[in-house]
């Protein structure tokens, strides 16, 4: 496939099941690779969006987690805001991994064979490149290639904000998230980490923090903002209550870490 970017468009239901067939019966990423060449080729698989969002900017490939600090608010702005119902479609975010972003994808979440584990490709596949229509789950969108980009950056922009880390960049708390990759896990992977004033507090603490907000840290405030979620919605709470709680959250994991 040339290595360039294609416009934004969605795959078809039945090209996304191909693609999951074509997955199951592959013995090679090569192999698998041509046949979803073949099938994305076949333009009566794809499925144009409402509106036509022109070519997309090419997406940084030189490193790995680090260069996703510039690459989701490229994918945010290009995309631009959508209904969860629609960022949560598997054909969007199908086509986008093995089309419009494939070179980024191939180098950001190469598909290579190990040597001690011959499935490990296509479990790599089937947590950054594709997504299944029936199972789309939070955790399964913050893993995906593109979709995670998006998300991320959709839950921590704040184009608002006069007092936080953001107020001269509306992307600061998406640059502060991407500063490791298991705290995109830690703060997404979880129900309360959807609400974005929930997900903003935390990434606030954390650059006030700095290097004291190690991952394991912001993994203790989580734990606890979940459990509390359970039974009081967090994400309706205002900002003074809000910051009531992230200051026992932080107490707890403060506790928990000179243990």
């Amino acid at each position: 496939m040339t290595k360039c970017a294609y416009e934004a468009r969605a795959v078809s239901e039945s090209a996304l099941m191909e693609l999951f067939d074509s997955l199951n019966s592959a013995s090679t990423p090569e192999e698998f690779l041509g046949s979803a060449d073949a099938i994305l080729a076949n333009k009566t698989n794809h499925l144009p969006l409402p509106i036509s969002l022109g070519m997309p900017d090419i997406l940084s490939v030189v490193g790995n987690r680090a260069v996703d600090v510039d690459n989701a608010p490229i994918v945010h702005e290009y995309l631009g805001e959508m209904d969860r119902a629609n960022a949560s479609d598997a054909r969007l975010w199908t086509y986008l991994a093995f089309v419009t972003y494939r070179d980024y994808m191939e180098k950001r979440w190469p598909l290579e064979v190990s040597a001690t584990d011959s499935n490990s490709w296509k479990r790599r596949v089937k947590d950054r490149w594709l997504l299944h229509s029936g199972s789309v789950s939070r955790g399964k969108l913050v893993r995906h290639g593109i979709a995670r980009l998006w998300w991320v950056a959709h839950l921590t922009y704040a184009s608002d904000d006069k007092t936080g880390i953001a107020k001269n960049d509306s992307y600061a708390y998406t640059k502060e998230v991407f500063k490791s990759e298991d705290r995109v896990f830690a703060i997404f992977d979880r129900e309360v980490g959807a609400f974005s004033v929930v997900a903003q507090a935390v990434l606030k603490h954390a650059a006030l923090l700095g290097s004291n907000a190690t991952d394991k840290y912001i993994q203790r405030i989580m734990q606890y903002l979940t459990l509390l979620n359970g039974y009081r919605d967090i994400g309706a709470l205002d900002s003074h209550a809000l910051n009531e709680i992230l200051d026992i959250a932080c107490l707890r994991a403060k506790n928990q870490s000179r243990k």
